[in-house]
């Protein structure tokens, strides 16, 4: 971390040094909520789940694949849930498969200086008999 002063030699040996300081370096953002599974819903519930990330400036949270916020075909491979961008709350009501499914995506946060990290999660849908319990 730091504020750096940009300085370029030739090989000749003649050098330049900026006159103020133009590079600054910052942590990129990390992943608080570990990857892998959110949990298990029954089919037609209610969700309420969130993810967490952190870095020395405010977060931004983003889908990068169109499993969870994307409602092209749901149920069959997309969830239709909503992603605050703000608090990485994710809400809506679980599709309703015909069969369990297991929904893959990857989510992002990125922070104000545009540094990017990347995780992938999965939330399991029950369907029919089963979708009252939670393994």
């Amino acid at each position: 971390n730091g504020t750096y002063y940009i300085r370029v030699e030739n090989a000749d040996g003649l050098a330049g040094r900026s006159s103020s300081a133009v590079l600054n370096v910052t942590p990129a953002p990390t992943w608080t909520t570990s990857a892998g599974s959110l949990g298990t819903l029954a089919g037609g519930s209610s969700v309420s789940l969130s993810v967490a990330g952190s870095s020395d400036s405010t977060v931004a949270y983003s889908e990068t694949t169109s499993v969870l916020t994307s409602n092209s075909d749901t149920p069959g491979s997309t969830m239709n849930l909503t992603l605050n961008s703000s608090t990485g709350a994710i809400t809506g009501t679980a599709p309703s498969p015909q069969n369990e499914t297991v929904y893959n995506f990857t989510l992002r946060i990125t922070d104000q200086e545009s540094q990017t990290a990347d995780r992938s999660f999965s939330i399991k849908v029950l369907a029919g008999i089963n979708s009252g319990v939670s393994p």
